[in-house]
């Protein structure tokens, strides 16, 4: 399948690139002796339909960025934080994801400057292109998708950034230097300009799959992340949001999900397992993707952003000894899943299999791992170094291709679910065909068992942590803090190494970085508890 994302060679202007090389220039006296690099600069790129079209991939490419700083798949820290997986891989190489695990951050910490610069440095793409955009020589039905899809693409930084964050600058236009100083707006004028332009966007949106748009974004993921913004801020801040003049509440977030369930042909796919193989990115259940390819070997350690890989992958796969008997490579097992994410599924729930690799299934069993730190002879089976998607080329570890399915249909009928609780509709069919689709019986849909099924359906794709904040830090608190006496059979280390203790004071949000607090002199505040 051939998307933006999957095919991104010439994905940013060489714009950004010739800045990048101007940068490493050895002196000013060589500086001047050399010939342009390239003579498009930002005052004459944004003149043509072309122009702006690689503008645009610019924005869609920062999706891809798990590596900023240090190693940060966003599914992948969420499961970390969260009671479902612990960092597990090497402590000594990867202690700032074992911070976060024991929700013991420092404002110092590697992955959470990382993150940070990652979603604003996609923000700042987007911005640029919207101020740009209207000065460009193209259609305007071309235009008007082209912001479509620009404030999609911002609003979806801002999601997660202000869930990771809560307390962020809220910047929508490019800045001069005098200007990069901002402070912080509350978090209510975030989550409002978040669904003014997922409301915005969805109009000029197409009305297509994935498929069709080739991955890009369509009116059905806008409408689903509004879903999701208003149901987490809603949980988190017991208010409803506000797109402009237009008052977003449960029945309108609603509406959109009902629109999606009826209008948009998305479906559950009939066995569950098939959503993360290579066959079905971009199937009828994905309702929004973030592409990953193997197209463009990349082999530079230096810069892995510049390639088109998932480090997921590679970062959750088990660390084999000898791959060749396996049908898996060599990985760096981390983020280890738990045994309470293992004993959260039914006893007949295929999704259990379909979502945790247990080291009795491998061939040669645990006497052909390499075990790592708190280890739990449990994998992901979801985001892993399976051979069906072994890179063909370019440096192994840096160009796996594995699509992370961001939204898909099954969580929209359950947000859906939920939604009908809150307003009197029919909750139940929703719930019913999640789990149908299973072979498991009806539940009654209750508010807990809506959450218990968004755990096991949605387990290890990075849902279940926001679940868990948007219900209450006592919910949070009580689901991952672990006072352990003994472990379980299969885990293997020190007590002391599985206890977590969940810190209430910070609600579950990240330390503004300490880099940024330096930088602002005072005008950015640290976050509670920091």
């Amino acid at each position: 399948m051939t998307s933006p994302m999957k095919n991104i060679a010439k994905k940013t202007s060489t714009l950004f690139l010739s800045a990048l090389l101007l940068g490493a220039s050895a002196g000013c006296e060589d500086f001047l002796d050399r010939s342009p690099l390239d003579t498009r600069t930002e005052d004459n790129f944004y003149r043509t339909q072309a122009d702006a079209t690689e503008a645009l991939i610019g924005v869609y490419d920062v999706l891809q960025w798990n590596t900023v700083i240090g190693f940060h798949p966003t599914p992948l820290v969420l499961d970390i934080l969260s009671d479902d997986a612990y960092s597990a891989g090497q402590a000594s190489s990867e202690p700032n994801l074992l911070q976060m695990d024991r929700h013991q951050i420092l404002t110092t910490n590697g992955e959470v400057q990382g993150l940070w610069k990652k979603h604003y440095i996609g923000i700042s793409r987007a911005n640029t292109l919207l101020q740009r955009i209207q000065g460009i020589n193209a259609p305007e039905d071309f235009k008007k998708r082209t912001i479509a899809e620009a404030k999609f693409l911002r609003a979806h930084f801002y999601l997660d950034l202000v869930r990771f964050f809560e307390n962020v600058p809220l910047i929508l236009a490019p800045q001069a230097p005098s200007e990069y100083n901002q402070p912080q707006a509350t978090p209510k004028a975030v989550y409002d300009q978040i669904a003014l332009d997922l409301t915005e966007a969805m109009a000029d949106l197409p009305a297509s799959n994935l498929r069709q748009s080739t991955g890009r974004a369509t009116k059905w993921a806008a409408k689903a992340l509004l879903a999701k913004t208003y149901l987490f801020y809603k949980g988190v801040y017991n208010q409803d949001l506000q797109a402009g003049s237009t008052a977003v509440t449960a029945q309108v977030a609603l509406q959109h999900l009902n629109d999606i369930i009826t209008t948009s042909g998305h479906d559950l796919l009939p066995n569950y397992a098939d959503n993360f193989t290579r066959a079905n990115e971009f199937s009828v259940e994905a309702v929004w993707e973030i592409s990953y390819s193997d197209e463009n070997p990349w082999y530079d350690w230096g810069y892995i952003q510049g390639g088109e890989g998932n480090m997921q992958p590679q970062q959750q796969g088990p660390r084999i000894k000898n791959p060749a008997t396996e049908n898996y490579l060599a990985g760096w097992s981390t983020a280890t899943p738990t045994q309470e994410l293992y004993d959260a599924f039914e006893a007949n729930d295929p999704r259990r299999d379909a979502t945790i690799l247990a080291e009795t299934e491998l061939a040669g069993g645990k006497a052909n791992l390499n075990i790592g730190y708190q280890h739990t002879g449990y994998f992901s089976q979801k985001y892993t170094t399976s051979k069906e998607y072994a890179p063909a080329a370019g440096q192994l570890e840096l160009n796996w291709g594995n699509n992370y399915r961001a939204i898909r249909f099954s969580d929209v009928l359950l947000m859906a679910a939920e939604l009908r609780l809150s307003t009197g509709g029919d909750a139940q069919t929703l719930l019913n065909r999640v789990r149908s689709r299973v072979g498991l019986p009806e539940k009654p849909a209750t508010l807990a068992n809506i959450f218990q099924e968004r755990r096991v359906e949605l387990a290890l794709e990075g849902h279940r942590y926001w679940d868990l904040l948007r219900r209450g830090t006592a919910v949070a608190n009580a689901a991952i803090t672990v006072n352990r006496t003994t472990l379980p059979a299969n885990y293997e280390g020190a007590v002391s190494d599985f206890k977590i203790q969940f810190n209430s004071a910070r609600k579950g949000f990240l330390p503004i970085p300490q880099s940024e607090l330096d930088l602002s002199a005072g005008t950015l505040k640290p976050n509670a508890g920091y």
